[in-house]
């Protein structure tokens, strides 16, 4: 056991980085020796606790975009990719459900949007040497399976119109909206839809690909789940019970900025 020189907390001699004031133990000599510079006693790497922001309609193009910019090593396949699900598909339009706060134009991109920042913000704490980029994509790409594939949306808008009864006998028509499921569609889970999607566009690991097929259905595993998989379902029910619910965000006190 060794303890830090910044805190005192005692830790596994193997740690490189003091979980609680995130000293970083790199050779010995913290923070500075990692980044070339001459070593400093009691130095820290940067770890402040990102901000959850809450995604709107209002600020989710924006949040998007800047999540797009962050990557580097597929940018090629990746720009391809969101080509096609801007230019061919519902992606930026679908609802993230038929029912719930989320079901409306733009649902989708919110909820994955809010996942990609989920999961970019706890991974510091449960798997910081998950790579952003790797979390971008497995979050942001979780739920793709939702648009359908080109021509045939997975959810279509339904009108419906009711009459009113009003006095001396006579109705008043009204219309109104909703989604339903497009029974054109060949049946998949999301999961499975979402992973056939990325893969003919973007060279995935197994880990990746098994998080974005079993992420919301890891029972469903035959065998070991990977840590992948399991960070981002944390991020995905955190998005969805908390960060989608106005109420328990309220009661519960849980920090959010409402935009950037």
């Amino acid at each position: 056991m060794k303890k830090c020189p910044d805190c005192g907390m005692v830790i596994a001699n193997q740690a490189i980085r003091c979980p609680k004031c995130k000293y970083d133990f790199t050779d010995g000599q913290g923070a500075g020796a990692a980044q070339g510079s001459a070593p400093t006693s009691g130095s820290k790497a940067p770890a402040a606790v990102m901000p959850m922001i809450l995604v709107t309609k209002d600020n989710v193009d924006e949040l998007y975009n800047e999540l797009k910019t962050k990557i580097i090593k597929r940018k090629t396949e990746f720009d391809h990719f969101i080509d096609f699900l801007e230019n061919r598909t519902s992606w930026m339009t679908a609802p993230a459900a038929i029912e719930g706060p989320l079901a409306h134009e733009k649902g989708l991109v919110i909820h994955s949007v809010g996942v990609a920042y989920q999961l970019l913000r706890i991974k510091e704490s449960l798997m910081p040497q998950l790579d952003d980029e790797s979390a971008i994509v497995m979050a942001l790409f979780h739920d793709v399976g939702k648009v359908g594939v080109e021509g045939k949306p997975l959810y279509l808008v339904e009108e419906k119109i009711t009459t009113s009864a009003l006095g001396l006998g006579l109705g008043r028509s009204t219309t109104s909206s909703s989604y339903i499921i497009n029974p054109k569609l060949v049946h998949m889970s999301v999961g499975v839809r979402s992973l056939f999607l990325v893969s003919q566009y973007m060279l995935l690991s197994d880990d990746e690909a098994q998080a974005i097929c079993y992420q919301s259905d890891g029972g469903q595993i035959e065998g070991k789940q990977n840590p992948l998989t399991m960070i981002l379902e944390t991020a995905n029910k955190w998005q969805t019970k908390i960060y989608e619910n106005d109420e328990t965000i309220r009661q519960y006190n849980f920090s959010s900025t409402a935009a950037k």
